[in-house]
């Protein structure tokens, strides 16, 4: 490797061929992740009702227990990984992932479509939670805000690309076929893993970031120290903490805007149309939204940009509540955009700033699905707020601008220094 081909900026792109080979592979893994477990869910309980006859909103209902799967998944997978490395872990984990996601549209009851949906959840983690951000770690210690940022556009991409296009295979191919198709893609892109992904920059010759070696960073190979790292020291570790309820309390503020922002654009006027364009935009915003946010963090540093993201979010609430004109509305749609294409990149970012690149697998095994617990907890606390207010978003919204700004406070806590 020749010295003149390394980056001397951690805001560059300049990643090296393997390392943007990387970077595009974990944002297919984010693609496949959100779509599968997320984004399909605006279309399979109606696919499936017209098909069988069951009943949408029960099929609905089970995504809410498959996804508490997902995070026992992201626990088991998490310590799975450190032995295994993320290349086996996300080449296995997509191939079981795709599997099952093809006989999804062959289930024949709620019982089976229930377990299949289930170990979906709990296998695509081991790629989508596990494996995308270990390779982030392993190859981009310090320019890990700017990587995930282009790592981290692979979700927005499902959101605003996989429903209309799977869609479009529902309505021409049929159920079977449509599930069979993408299963099918994800079972060959887990093939194309064993040959394609690299655990870390040592397995090609290649330095991390494809920056020189610092005191930061000062091995090409990642070293993990067992003791050093066990869930014992991990969970009495009080960063530890400060990170699952400082992001986990903004991961919270984020999921109750966008699942309700249709329903909050239809409270004030607008047609069920009108506010699903409102969201697809939103959607597309999120996808430079993810690169921006990204490379802030590598400019000034992730608690600071934390900070930033935390207060952008208030200032989404507050258009909110205030969405009775069309500029309001559209300030809301960039502010939460902005929002969605974020939160992950610094979550994960926070983690390896505050437990290195030889700690992330083992520390992010255990923070990521406990920061998730906190998240989850905007559904129940979005549905009692609703009830409380009458189906008003006023209080909901007031509430969660003071969850946010105690998560921003909390991050303030955590100690840190920029690379």
């Amino acid at each position: 490797m020749e010295t003149k081909k390394l980056s001397k900026s951690l805001t560059d792109n300049r990643f090296g061929g393997w390392g943007w080979s990387m970077i595009f592979y974990t944002m297919i893994l984010y693609f496949f992740y959100a779509a599968i477990t997320t984004d399909g869910m605006n279309l399979i309980p109606s696919a499936f009702a017209e098909a069988h006859g069951w009943d949408a909103n029960t099929l609905l209902s089970v995504a809410t227990p498959a996804g508490l799967i997902g995070l026992v998944g992201g626990f088991v997978f998490g310590r799975l990984v450190i032995k295994t490395k993320p290349k086996n872990m996300s080449a296995v984990t997509l191939i079981i992932t795709g599997i099952l996601y093809a006989l999804l549209g062959m289930v024949p009851s709620v019982a089976l479509y229930t377990i299949d949906l289930m170990l979906i959840c709990f296998f695509a983690s081991g790629f989508g939670t596990v494996a995308c951000p270990a390779f982030i770690a392993n190859w981009f210690p310090r320019k890990k805000g700017i990587a995930l940022g282009w790592a981290t556009m692979g979700a927005p991409i499902s959101s605003s690309a996989f429903v209309a296009g799977f869609a479009v295979l529902l309505a021409t191919k049929g159920i079977r076929t449509a599930f069979v198709i993408f299963g099918v893609l994800a079972v060959i892109v887990g093939i194309v893993t064993f040959f394609w992904a690299k655990n870390e920059p040592a397995d090609v010759n290649c330095l991390p970031d494809n920056m020189e070696l610092d005191e930061t960073v000062s091995t090409q190979e990642v070293v993990v120290d067992n003791e050093k790292y066990s869930i014992r020291n991990i969970l009495k570790n009080k960063n530890t903490w400060l990170i699952v309820f400082g992001y986990g309390f903004l991961w919270m503020v984020l999921v109750g805007i966008i699942s309700q922002f249709v329903p909050r654009m239809m409270s004030v006027g607008y047609t069920n149309a009108e506010a699903l364009t409102f969201m697809s935009i939103t959607s597309i915003i999120a996808i430079p939204g993810s690169y921006l946010w990204g490379w802030l963090d590598s400019k000034f540093g992730t608690k600071s940009i934390s900070i930033v993201f935390a207060f952008s979010y208030v200032a989404a609430l507050v258009l909110l509540i205030t969405s009775f004109n069309i500029v309001c509305v559209w300030l809301g749609c960039i502010f939460a955009g902005l929002g969605i294409g974020g939160l992950l990149n610094l979550l994960a970012s926070m983690i390896i700033s505050v437990f290195g690149r030889d700690g992330f697998m083992s520390a992010n095994s255990i923070i990521y699905p406990l920061a998730s617990v906190v998240r989850t907890l905007a559904f129940i606390l979005m549905a009692m707020l609703l009830k409380v207010s009458g189906g008003s978003f006023t209080l909901p919204y007031v509430v969660f601008i003071v969850i946010d700004i105690i998560g921003a406070g909390l991050i303030m806590l955590i100690p840190y220094k920029k690379a």
